[in-house]
């Protein structure tokens, strides 16, 4: 009987990703991303590179696609290597393309204490995984950081000082929101408590108020909402005309205006409430889809649970810059375990960059087109623009050469 022919030792593994379709998303920018010659018909959100059983990436292995999930779960040695014993059999973070045409739902997501503690509570609960009230659908914390690739990025995120929202708020007229400037301007008050009583006041906020105080936030930005995206009011217009009967379009005012040019980056931690308004970027995050939502959403709110694990830290918001390793090679300063985002920059003065295997890895190529090498096992793939290789754990040392940009994800400190 002749001998089966032996599998190949795991190596560089292709990965195709599944594509989310959100209202929000665009019929454009993925598509131009990912090289299609025919437009999307419907929008396209998020393009997913990772293991979360939501939307797990397919990976080339032994001349077959297998789910990445499936082959953590079987070969997570393999695969981890030293991350095992930090997370578990999981990979540990999750990378996605965003491409945001219209604003996201004004949303926090948990540390690790509130999220274990959620998820338990709600398996104990019976309650669905995909039912719309379910919070939590995973154990896991859901820091992240959002960078902005080929265009700008504008986003809501963390509060702004009580001060500088009495600011925002007395440009509607002091009388539209008098209550809640009283709260924010009272004396011996600390700063994260008058924030959390604000914010309480204006989402518990009595509907025919909250018609009244609508209806002069659209009178004002109305005239004086303009075309200036650095401009709060620009995108209170926006806010309003997407959704024009919600109180949380008063976030352009009590939250902080992000801007990021390309290349630029902001972590988000959890607890940090936040809305992603237009732009092209690329996110990382720990590997959870856990989501409260204040608004800006047809989606469940949950305003008790919302405040229980909101942060009211209103410090300015830090603009994080790639920080040089070596040449071709640099660093965003995130300090978090669950993932670490670098850039590579090749050709020029750079053409070839090598690699220690330090635990599993994505590299997502965004420009160009550049060659993988695994040294050991002599095996060389090539990635163009929108493409990713999951590189294993066991993959114990790599080569990265060609023209092009693209941006490696792993876990951190």
């Amino acid at each position: 009987m002749p001998s089966r022919p032996k599998r190949r030792a795991m190596s560089l593994l292709p990965m195709n990703n599944p594509i989310q379709e959100y209202a929000w998303g665009s019929k454009q920018m993925l598509a131009r991303f990912l090289g299609q010659e025919i437009l999307s018909p419907v929008p396209q959100a998020e393009l997913w590179m990772g293991a979360h059983p939501q939307a797990p990436s397919q990976v080339w292995m032994n001349g077959e696609w297998r789910r990445l999930d499936q082959l953590v779960n079987e070969q997570p040695n393999h695969l981890l290597g030293k991350d095992l014993e930090r997370f578990g059999p999981d990979l540990p973070f999750l990378l996605k393309v965003l491409a945001v045409d219209k604003p996201l739902s004004l949303q926090v997501h948990p540390n690790a204490k509130q999220a274990w503690a959620g998820f338990q509570r709600e398996e104990v609960q019976a309650v669905p995984l995909q039912a719309p009230e379910r919070k939590y659908k995973d154990p896991n914390p859901k820091p992240e950081c959002i960078c902005a690739l080929d265009h700008p990025f504008w986003g809501l995120c963390g509060f702004r000082s009580p001060a500088e929202i009495i600011d925002g708020f007395s440009w509607l007229g002091r009388q539209v929101l008098e209550d809640e400037i009283h709260i924010l301007g009272r004396e011996g008050g600390e700063s994260q408590d008058v924030l959390a009583e604000m914010l309480d006041s204006l989402l518990s906020m009595k509907p025919r108020r909250r018609r009244r105080v609508l209806e002069e936030v659209e009178k004002r930005a109305g005239r004086n909402s303009g075309h200036d995206l650095r401009d709060p009011a620009y995108w209170l217009g926006v806010l309003l005309q997407e959704y024009p009967q919600d109180i949380s379009v008063l976030a352009a005012l009590f939250l902080q205006l992000v801007h990021l040019e390309p290349g630029q980056a902001a972590f988000l931690p959890p607890g940090q409430l936040h809305a992603y308004l237009y732009g092209f970027g690329l996110e990382i995050m720990a590997n959870s889809d856990n989501v409260l939502r204040a608004g800006l959403t047809p989606k469940h709110v949950d305003i008790q649970e919302l405040m229980q694990i909101l942060s009211f830290d209103s410090r300015p918001v830090q603009i994080l810059q790639p920080e040089p390793v070596e040449q071709g090679w640099s660093r965003y300063p995130l300090m978090t375990e669950e993932f670490a985002l670098s850039v590579l920059e090749l050709g020029g003065g750079c053409s070839e960059l090598t690699f220690a295997g330090q635990g599993v890895e994505i590299l997502l190529c965004t420009q160009g087109e550049l060659m993988i090498e695994d040294e050991q096992a002599e095996e060389i793939r090539h990635i163009g623009q929108g493409q990713s290789m999951c590189i294993p754990s066991c993959v114990s040392r790599f080569k990265i050469s060609g023209q092009g940009r693209a941006y490696r994800a792993q876990t951190g400190i």
